[in-house]
């Protein structure tokens, strides 16, 4: 009887900080999902005090915009190729920074640096880096391809996105999987080193079953940080030159923000988070599937 009664005074206290936690929840994302939906019915331009009941005329217009595909392509570059690449090598330094090695509590810290940076204030940074620091460095050594900012291009602009995109979204990943690594059990690695498995039976086997939850927190969370890029573009690009920067996040801004389309943007936005919902689905459903079968 006593335990029960401990029990329920447990559960009683965690209610306020439960409460909050909901209210919190709710006013920033559950009111505003709500009311972006809402105005995505209608032809507001996000300033006026009157507008009109449109329907799903916004969805239509999002499917027909142009501009908007090009902003999908860049994404869908930037996401496929940041994800490609960080998750891998997320992996590899995983694996390196989980040894007994001299200075690797150093390195981890190095890694890990990235990620409480403000990615505003990262892309402010590289802006500096590509437009004068790298073309002064060209002019000063001869190096032909240095002496033309990288930002003055097509290509070198996405290349300087993705630049800066892997070595801010490494740290995250790194330090994930570097907890998770640390979880597997040292009796099963030496046991499959007895049996005679190599270093890749080795993952595959033991490894992998216990970073297949990780990983799939890792891709989501890549693929939607990714998915709704904005600070680097805004900081670095401007969605430049000619737009070949342009991501779906810093679309969705400018259509709310200088286009006056604030009601095709929330339905632009509603389009985003059903993409990232469905890819995010299907992620845990492979990966997760892939742990379970291993285990």
């Amino acid at each position: 009887m006593r335990k029960n009664s401990i029990s329920h005074k447990r559960n009683v206290s965690y209610m306020p900080v439960i409460a909050i936690a909901l209210l919190l929840y709710t006013v920033f994302f559950i009111v505003p999902a709500v009311y972006s939906f809402y105005f995505s019915l209608t032809d507001w331009n996000g300033f006026s005090l009157e507008y009109n009941f449109v329907g799903l005329k916004n969805f239509v217009k999002v499917f027909q915009d142009k501009d908007l595909f090009n902003s999908v392509k860049f994404t869908v570059i930037y996401t496929v190729v940041i994800n490609a690449t960080t998750i891998p090598c997320s992996v590899i330094l995983g694996v390196f920074l989980t040894k007994k090695l001299k200075g690797v509590n150093f390195f981890r810290s190095v890694f890990f640096y990235p990620a409480i940076i403000s990615m505003l204030s990262l892309g402010l940074i590289f802006n500096e880096i590509f437009r004068r620091m790298l073309p002064m460095i060209g002019d000063g050594l001869g190096i032909g391809f240095l002496q033309t900012s990288l930002l003055s291009t097509k290509t070198g602009a996405v290349i300087a996105v993705i630049l800066l995109g892997f070595w801010q979204n490494l740290s995250i990943p790194t330090v994930l999987l570097i907890a998770a690594l640390q979880s597997v059990p040292q009796e099963l690695t030496e046991a499959a080193k007895i049996d005679g498995a190599g270093v890749m039976a080795r993952f595959r086997v033991v490894t992998f079953p216990f970073l297949a939850s990780t990983l799939v927190i890792c891709f989501v969370k890549g693929i939607r940080d990714a998915l709704v890029v904005f600070d680097y573009i805004i900081s670095l690009t401007q969605g430049g030159p000619a737009k070949a920067t342009t991501s779906m996040g810093y679309k969705i801004y400018l259509m709310g923000s200088t286009d006056m389309k604030f009601s095709q943007g929330c339905a632009t936005a509603i389009v985003l988070f059903f993409i990232i919902a469905l890819v995010s689905f299907i992620i845990m459903k492979v990966i997760g599937r892939g742990g379970i079968e291993q285990q």
